[in-house]
């Protein structure tokens, strides 16, 4: 369960920053709009809110996996991050960084085989 709820607290702090990233393009983009501080209020609040229930989640993880394992787990969120900024604002990345992200999943295999 532990790592279920690992998996958890990664996917909903991504979510949070996702949604920072969402916030900032919005302000960006309705300069000048009426409805800009409004919409970007909603993702910044959506974000908080990600956020919070990811930290939840990862007290939850600290009371059922050691520290030394759980923490490198979350480096997950570079992994999930990097996919939905491919696929959702259109970044691209170069070979090199999905070479980095292959180092990290590969770590996180190591230490999870190891547990």
């Amino acid at each position: 369960m532990g790592y279920i709820v690992l998996l958890l607290a990664s996917l909903l702090t991504s979510a949070g920053q996702l949604c920072q990233k969402q916030a900032a393009t919005v302000w960006g983009r309705l300069a000048r709009q009426p409805e800009r501080a409004g919409v970007t209020v909603r993702w910044v609040l959506a974000a908080v809110f990600l956020l919070c229930l990811g930290m939840v989640a990862w007290l939850t993880v600290l009371r059922v996996l050691p520290v030394s394992q759980a923490y490198p787990m979350l480096s997950l969120n570079f992994v999930f991050v990097a996919l939905a900024a491919r696929f959702f604002f259109a970044e691209k990345a170069t070979l090199r960084h999905w070479c980095g992200i292959a180092v990290i999943i590969s770590g996180v295999i190591l230490l999870g085989v190891g547990a």
